[in-house]
């Protein structure tokens, strides 16, 4: 469609105030997203405590990212990366956790940049973080997706037509106190720094959801002609997925997910819709996962929360 496009006043009315919406969102359950892009943002939560994963990722990302460019070496990864997570105040699961991503961050670096060297020519024609702002005339429910949808795309090849995801899988970190002194002339266990321990990621079989639908709106955007790979990095190990060994990425799974990302959000903007700009009418359409709310601490979405945000979560549902 190449008329001017408005933001449907569903996403911006009373309560709401939503100018755009991103692939990664989009495969969020209702309850998780309605959490985290309309309440807490309404209930003024604090800033989240930080994550050590998100960092190493971000880390790693742009890290690899400028590598790729020419403007970064991976000799000096560690260095900068030890800099990077000092100027946090982690959790002790995190800090610990930290000091073990520490240990390999190279290696996590150097496999991002060698799944690129096995799907392409090698540092010749390649772009990152290609933006994009896309609006569509697919419809659902009688309805057309009334707001842009915008994002970026990690690496880019226009010479080859190639576009890549790329995806981090760390493993965790644990208290495992040892329950005896270790055997004198015994190797000591790379995967233990005191009383903590780290269980390594292990290796995908399949791409998620999300990611799927990540990688389908990425294609959509250049009319399904580049070629998407979606990459997986772990501790010892990558994955990299193609059209060839996954459905997912041939052209009809890709068309698939874009259908899946524009059902959920036109189904998104009707409830919206619905609550006409009342952020409890939407509360209840959407209901609550109790569950979820009092285990947060064992929920990597909602662990790096406060307590007292958490309890001004529970009590904003308990006076509906």
């Amino acid at each position: 469609m190449n008329s001017e496009r408005f933001t449907d006043t569903a996403w911006t009315t009373g309560n709401f105030n939503k100018a755009t919406i991103s692939p990664s969102q989009t495969a969020l359950n209702n309850w998780t997203y309605f959490l985290k892009y309309q309440l807490i943002p309404h209930l003024k939560f604090k800033p989240e405590k930080p994550s050590i994963s998100f960092k190493t990722g971000t880390f790693v990302h742009e890290w690899f990212q400028n590598i790729l460019m020419g403007n970064a070496k991976i000799e000096d990864a560690e260095k900068h990366f030890k800099t990077h997570i000092e100027q946090f105040k982690f959790s002790e699961k995190h800090r610990m956790k930290s000091l073990f991503l520490l240990k390999n961050i190279k290696g996590y670096v150097q496999r991002h940049l060698d799944a690129i060297k096995e799907i392409s020519t090698w540092g010749e024609g390649w772009g990152i973080e290609k933006p994009f702002s896309d609006w569509y005339d697919n419809k659902y429910l009688g309805q057309t997706l009334n707001i842009a949808n915008e994002g970026y795309i990690d690496c880019y090849n226009d010479d080859l037509k190639i576009i890549t995801e790329h995806k981090n899988r760390f493993g965790s970190a644990k208290l495992s106190p040892l329950k005896k002194e270790p055997k004198k002339n015994v190797k000591p266990n790379e995967n233990r720094i005191g009383d903590w321990t780290y269980t390594k990621s292990q290796k995908i079989n399949k791409p998620q959801f999300t990611h799927c639908i990540q990688v389908a709106v990425y294609s959509k955007h250049y009319n399904y002609k580049y070629q998407p790979y979606l990459i997986y990095v772990g501790d010892s190990d990558y994955t990299i997925f193609t059209k060839d060994n996954c459905w997912e990425l041939s052209n009809s799974g890709l068309e698939y997910f874009f259908e899946k990302f524009i059902q959920i959000n036109i189904q998104r903007q009707e409830m919206l819709r619905i609550a006409n700009g009342d952020i409890r009418k939407l509360a209840i359409m959407i209901g609550v996962d109790w569950s979820e709310i009092r285990n947060y601490k064992n929920n990597f979405l909602l662990e790096n929360y406060h307590e007292e945000d958490m309890y001004k979560l529970e009590t904003f549902y308990e006076q509906l």
